[in-house]
Order: C-alpha cells, then structure tokens, then sequence
C-alpha cells in the first residue's frame, strides 16, 4: 500500500499499525493513544480519521471482509439450483472462517469478540442470514426444499451449522482438529439433505 500524505495514505498507516498493535498486544491492550505515538501522530489525529477504537476494527474487518463477501454473493447470484449454492455457501463460509482463524487468529477475533460499538460484525452477519434467506427462497420456490418459510429454513441451517460459522463458537474451540474439514463437509451435506427431506 501506498502511503502518501493525504487522508487515504494516514487512514492506511493508522490501520496497518492497529493490526500489528492487535496481533503484538491483542485489542483490548490496543489503544487510540498507543497506536498514536506508535505512529508518532496525536491521538486527536486518530480521531480524525476513525470513531475510536470500533471504527479502527470496522475498517479492519471491512477490509478482510470485502472480497470474501464478494465470493459468497457470486455463489448466491449464480445459476446454480438451490441446494448446489447452499452447499457451496456454507462451505465457502465455514473455510473461510476457519483458515482466518487459524491463520490469523487476532482478526479472527475481531469477528468473534469485537467492540460493543464496533458495527462491521452486525452487518456482516446481516448479510450473511439475508443470501441465506435467498437461498432459501429460490429453494422453495423451485420445490427443492420442503416448507414454505424461508426464515424458518434460515434458523434451522444455522442452527444446524453453528459451530462451523458462528464466528464466536469457532473462537472458542480449544480441541485441534475436532473441527476437521471432512467433518464440516460432512456437516453441510447433512444440512442440504435435512431441508430437501423435511415434511
């Protein structure tokens, strides 16, 4: 990234620091002040470009978010049936989660224990429930799923599915390699069956 001296180029500073400061120290320890005379700016300079502390990891997870969001819609908008994309969708979610976790577990974080303040992860999980909801959608309105409630069918796929993408749970798992690939493969496919065979 370019690093000039206009807003763009202080906003790319701020938030290259921040990631270093979170994966050194971890978000709570990170603070505007510290990550300031990191930087050698002030705080007020901070500021200026960012609402605290939870504009610093919407911006965060904006960026780690946008091209996984966008491979997640191109499934959704694709010609695909209905539990082709499903299956799809949640596995590109579940790997996706689980390789940042695993290899970037401090912005996992960020996801999984954010800011009270911090609005990335709510619109993040919005988004997800709403292509799910198309899916789900297309889904009954092809006869591939049985029901008639979309946001029902939403409930129990992720109810089902909670421990592959609920960005918390999967934070919390402390046993390596209980949630294997094959495992949450097997898990998706039970998934697409259980809303083709519902009565």
């Amino acid at each position: 990234m370019r690093e000039g001296a206009g807003p763009d180029g202080t906003k790319g500073r701020i938030l290259a620091a921040a990631a270093i400061e979170i994966r050194q120290i971890g978000l709570r320890r990170m603070t505007v002040s510290g990550l300031a005379a990191r930087l050698g700016m002030s705080h007020a300079n901070v500021y200026r470009h960012f609402e605290g502390k939870a504009g610093i990891v919407d911006a965060l997870l904006n960026g780690w978010l946008k091209g996984f969001e966008t491979r997640l819609q191109e499934i959704v908008d694709g010609p695909d049936p209905a539990d082709d994309k499903l299956e799809r969708f949640l596995a590109t979610l579940m790997r996706g989660y689980a390789e940042t976790h695993r290899t970037e577990g401090p912005l996992f974080g960020l996801l999984a224990e954010p800011p009270e303040e911090a609005r990335e992860p709510e619109r993040h999980a919005r988004r997800i429930e709403d292509w799910l909801e198309r899916i789900a959608e297309e889904g009954i309105g092809t006869r591939l799923f049985t029901g008639t409630d979309s946001r029902k069918l939403v409930a129990l796929v992720q109810d089902l599915a909670f421990r592959f993408i609920n960005p918390a749970a999967i934070a919390r798992e402390m046993t390596p390699g209980l949630a294997s690939e094959a495992r949450r493969d097997r898990a998706v496919r039970a998934i697409v069956r259980t809303l083709m065979s519902r009565r």
